[in-house]
């Protein structure tokens, strides 16, 4: 019955998908009204979309889909990147994880008077590409990491308490001018109240916090990175981690296809951060010199 169910639908919504390319790109539904339900990225557009239309868990924002626009790419990366940007620019109604550019949690390091390593929590929207490594402008590494919300940061930095035997009052989740609670229990070696040395004790804050540091940009300057499946070939400038432009080019001619930010943004991060570290990609990245990155974005700017 569920299998007769799934061929139903999948019928009814035949006229949606047939057009669609089964190759890499984004893919956006609408409702009749023209509004825009959901934006989704995959290898193959139609196979992805037909799958939604077989999901039972997924039938009520299907009834509502009256027209499906897909976007081709060349590549994974490039439907990554434009699905990451579409969703906060058009705000989808069922796209949930990336509805809008949020605001992150930054955990930063400041030092006491005494010397120990206490944790601030700030809340930002943008951070600027020179500070996307983490370091401030005298080139100290002062980002430990990045959150999505405060109660993400609150639990991790619980959980680094117990591991690291950090300093609750330090970590800002506790408020004394005594030893903090941890200390009692002995799961602090007395930081709070000067009775660990500030080395000893910084040291192990940097270690809990090194599998939520935004890794330094690995090139010296802008790199070029080309995605192509043959037929088509799509380029990204990157810089500091901000995707600056994706464009197309055919025969000499540039069609500007993302015009990206000089921010930071995190998604855009964990996106590319996954690209440039897989050595597979290697022979897609080229570094490109300051001249050569001018020009290009002239015409860029141009076309």
């Amino acid at each position: 019955m569920k299998a007769a169910s799934s061929h139903i639908r999948v019928h009814r919504y035949k006229p949606l998908i047939e057009h669609l390319p089964d190759t890499p790109g984004v893919y956006l539904m609408y409702a009749s009204t023209g509004q825009l339900l959901y934006v989704g990225k995959s290898k193959t557009i139609r196979s992805r979309v037909r799958a939604h239309f077989t999901a039972p868990e997924e039938r009520g924002m299907c009834r509502q889909v009256q027209r499906v626009e897909a976007r081709e790419t060349a590549g994974e990366l490039g439907a990554l990147l434009l699905e990451s940007e579409l969703i906060k620019q058009l705000k989808p109604m069922y796209n949930r994880a990336l509805r809008k550019t949020r605001r992150l949690i930054v955990a930063r390091k400041v030092v006491t008077p005494q010397g120990y390593f206490r944790v601030a929590l700030e809340a930002i929207s943008t951070m600027e590409a020179v500070t996307a490594e983490g370091r401030s402008a005298k080139g100290e590494r002062e980002i430990l990491g990045l959150f999505r919300t405060r109660t993400q940061a609150f639990e991790y930095l619980a959980a680094a308490a117990k591991s690291h035997r950090l300093c609750l009052a330090l970590l800002g989740l506790e408020r004394t001018k005594r030893h903090c609670f941890g200390y009692h229990l002995h799961r602090c070696d007395g930081a709070c109240m000067g009775e660990e040395a500030p080395k000893e004790y910084n040291a192990r804050l940097e270690r809990a916090f090194e599998e939520r540091r935004i890794q330094a940009w690995p090139f010296d300057g802008a790199v070029l990175i080309e995605e192509t499946n043959g037929t088509t070939s799509e380029t990204f400038i990157v810089d500091q981690w901000c995707m600056l432009y994706s464009f197309t080019h055919t025969h000499g001619e540039f069609a500007l296809r993302v015009k990206g930010s000089h921010y930071f943004d995190f998604d855009a991060y964990k996106i590319l951060a996954g690209y440039i570290f897989d050595e597979a990609h290697a022979q897609s990245i080229r570094h490109i010199p300051r001249s050569e990155l001018v020009t290009l974005l002239r015409k860029l700017k141009a076309a």
